[in-house]
């Protein structure tokens, strides 16, 4: 398991300013293919409560997540596992890591046997050092739809936004915190309904 504070800033991209910023910064990088299964109750429990759970596929590998609201930025609980996610697939407790299994039930009173696989999020993505943080940028599909965005991961919140900030107004372009991909995904979800 390795569990990390996230602290990141990012934007959504038009897909002019994606080729132009994939032009400047990722010119000699290869993108590389992740598949997010997101998982959640029925009432969306931990969608309430501004927490994630997915499972990652990448490299023919299993790494199941649960991401919560941290004072700064989110936490983020990672462990590999061999649970093959399926759409419409239903998680049980003890096929949960103990520790990520033991947050849902304390935390969010999330009962066995309610936890469901509700879709995938396929994402192309390239990675690039900046100014010694990481940049990332991502063309993710989805339910039918694709967007475009920029990921700036940094280590300190203020330095960092200000760095995001020069980078941004370099290419023209005002900081707007988007919704995340898991909000992005349950929101297109919703409207599909």
């Amino acid at each position: 398991m390795t569990t990390n504070n996230e602290i990141e800033f990012k934007q959504i991209l038009s897909e002019s300013a994606y080729n132009d910023i994939k032009n400047q910064y990722f010119k000699e990088t290869s993108p590389f293919k992740q598949t997010n299964y997101y998982i959640d109750t029925a009432d969306f429990k931990l969608k309430d409560h501004y927490s994630a759970l997915r499972i990652r596929v990448k490299n023919n590998t299993y790494e199941m997540t649960l991401k919560v609201p941290a004072e700064v930025g989110l936490t983020e609980y990672n462990f590999n596992v061999t649970l093959e996610p399926e759409i419409d697939k239903t998680i049980y407790h003890d096929q949960l890591p103990d520790e990520i299994r033991q947050i849902l039930m304390e935390d969010f009173d999330v009962k066995d046997g309610t936890l469901l696989i509700l879709g995938a999020l396929t994402t192309y993505r390239m990675e690039t050092s900046y100014q010694n943080e990481l940049l990332v940028l991502d063309k993710s599909e989805y339910l039918g739809t694709e967007d475009c965005e920029l990921e700036f991961e940094v280590h300190d919140y203020d330095e960092g936004l200000q760095k995001f900030n020069d980078l941004l107004k370099s290419f023209h372009m005002t900081h707007e915190k988007p919704l995340n991909k898991v909000q992005r995904f349950f929101n297109r979800k919703a409207n599909l309904a």
